[in-house]
């Protein structure tokens, strides 16, 4: 019954609007039917992305462009001032994209649950490497679409601990190469994770830091972010007391042994969080590679807020920086390392890609 409506309304593309509501609508399991019928006739990321109206130019955003012919479904683009041609693909997560029905199964798999490489690649039918660079593409692709949301009301402020780890890094010399220093306590080795959330589910997580957490990191990922009415809550952490200073915000505390300021002032929502985030990373992804520790975040993040396909669609076609994101990650994360540890950035991968930013560029973008 979902799919004949849907079939009327599709064949009429001026209701667009009518077919995203009537498909958000539809449960999950006839979200994954209506997926598969259509696979045969279409894919929906054409039906949408071809109609995405194209701004400016994705290499200068020069608004001077022309078209210039077609690439099978898609219309190509010639930008007037740079020279290059592009298509509305060009830059987000489907860019030079081939096996697009896989792809759209792929990303349906990772709306369901946590997996790791090889049981994805395992179930969809695709290589280990594919499957790989497919799930950091799709994360590029949402990361900080909601960094400009304010924080409402009592916001709960906390930074989590991830043993710093090199995962999957070839050619390290020294032993536990797969992480770090076994010392408890706040060391140089524990990679900072700050979550910000309010009682609303505006949630902000952010890698930061290699070593102890200080206000210049903080201010770096959510300063200017809450209203006048914004309540600050945490432990007594001084970096965090001198943040809400600076901020004028409210700032309700309390010692981290007693969890609780009394009342509605605690922090058990983020410690929810935190608790789910460390067991799928650390037992259910078996660990995952600080270089990546953001992206993993981003993907618990996007599960927490229960999007649909056409959501992270509409996020990853608005995204046009997620070809620079994952062709540059090496880079990034070398920038990472040398700006905010004490760690030495050791044995760059031999992968490269032809894309290569600017310093400044990579700054700019930061570790997302």
């Amino acid at each position: 019954m979902f799919f004949i409506i849907f079939e009327e309304i599709y064949y009429n593309m001026t209701k667009k609007d009518e077919i995203i509501q009537l498909f958000n609508s539809l449960p999950g399991d006839e979200r994954n039917k209506v997926l598969k019928e259509l696979n045969t006739q279409t894919t929906l990321d054409t039906m949408f992305i071809e109609d995405a109206p194209i701004v400016c130019c994705p290499h200068c955003d020069s608004k001077l462009f022309i078209k210039n012919g077609r690439r099978g479904d898609l219309q190509k683009y010639k930008c007037k001032s740079c020279c290059k041609v592009f298509t509305s693909r060009t830059g987000t997560s489907l860019h030079r994209l081939q096996k697009i029905n896989k792809f759209e199964a792929y990303k349906a798999l990772m709306l369901k649950g946590y997996f790791t490489i090889q049981q994805m690649a395992t179930q969809i039918g695709i290589s280990t490497q594919t499957a790989f660079d497919w799930r950091h593409k799709i994360l590029s692709g949402v990361s900080g679409s909601d960094c400009n949301d304010k924080f409402e009301g009592i916001t709960e402020i906390d930074d989590i601990w991830f043993l710093y780890s090199q995962k999957g890094r070839k050619g390290l010399g020294f032993s536990r190469k797969r992480g770090g220093s076994k010392r408890a306590g706040d060391n140089d080795f524990q990679a900072k994770l700050l979550i910000t959330s309010d009682r609303n589910k505006t949630t902000d997580m952010s890698v930061v830091r290699i070593g102890r957490l200080n206000k210049s990191d903080i201010q770096r990922k959510i300063s200017g972010r809450f209203s006048n009415e914004s309540t600050l809550v945490s432990d007594k952490h001084r970096s965090i007391s001198s943040f809400a200073k600076s901020e004028e915000l409210k700032h309700v505390s309390f010692k981290a042994s007693e969890h609780s300021a009394g009342g509605e002032f605690h922090v058990q929502n983020i410690n929810g969080m935190a608790s789910r985030l460390k067991g799928i990373i650390n037992h259910t992804l078996r660990g995952v590679s600080t270089k990546y520790l953001q992206s993993y975040a981003n993907w618990y993040k996007l599960n927490l807020k229960k999007m649909g396909t056409f959501e992270v669609d509409t996020l990853m076609t608005k995204n046009k920086k997620v070809t620079d994101l994952h062709e540059n990650r090496e880079a990034i994360y070398k920038w990472f390392i040398e700006n905010f540890s004490k760690r030495t950035y050791r044995c760059p991968v031999k992968r490269t890609f032809l894309s290569k930013l600017e310093p400044e560029m990579i700054a700019k973008l930061g570790f997302i």
